[in-house]
């Protein structure tokens, strides 16, 4: 019996030592390269265990560049242009993806949100869920229960709040090699 539970420790000892640990943003942001002739983009989701746990894929220009879940932060280097910034839309909602142009130096923030998490937010919009039984409209001062899945919407977020905001949540480079649709 005993032999069981230190085969039992042995193995969990080594399933712990293979687990590598996710960075914070804070921790690696001194490592990320300087911009030069790129911006950088922040796409991110506060770290609310009252929303979807549930990762939210991120497309830009239709290439998916990975999915942001609660606490994460995906970062990504552009050339200058235009770019349309979209969350996984199960559901159609008015201004879920938002088109912003960057410029060489700049650093863009766009926040991936639900009627969870942007009910303490800016609403530029009434935001709703849908029922799953006959898909019809629930306000958002309803408790969601669980008959009610998110709508998610990408909103641009003021650099200075933001700042405040990323540090802690958890770093992912977007999906290398991203190339602009």
């Amino acid at each position: 019996m005993a032999r069981i539970g230190w085969s039992v420790l042995v193995l969990l000892a080594l399933a712990l030592a293979g687990c590598a640990r996710t960075p914070r943003l804070a921790e690696v942001s001194a490592r990320l390269p300087a911009l030069r002739n790129e911006a950088r983009l922040f796409v991110y989701r506060d770290y609310n265990l009252a929303q979807s746990l549930q990762a939210v894929p991120v497309y830009v220009n239709g290439t998916e560049i990975g999915g942001v879940g609660p606490g994460d932060v995906l970062v990504c280097n552009l050339p200058p242009g235009d770019y349309t910034i979209a969350p996984r839309a199960d559901h159609l909602w008015p201004d879920q993806a938002k088109t912003v142009r960057v410029a060489a130096g700049q650093a863009i923030y766009a926040k991936v949100g639900s009627f969870w998490s942007t009910a303490s937010g800016p609403r530029p919009f009434r935001l709703a869920a849908l029922r799953l039984d006959g898909n019809q409209l629930a306000d958002t001062t309803v408790n969601p229960g669980p008959n009610l899945v998110p709508i998610f919407v990408v909103m641009l977020q003021n650099p200075a709040t933001a700042l405040s905001e990323v540090g802690a949540l958890w770093y992912a480079p977007c999906n290398p090699p991203f190339a602009p649709g």
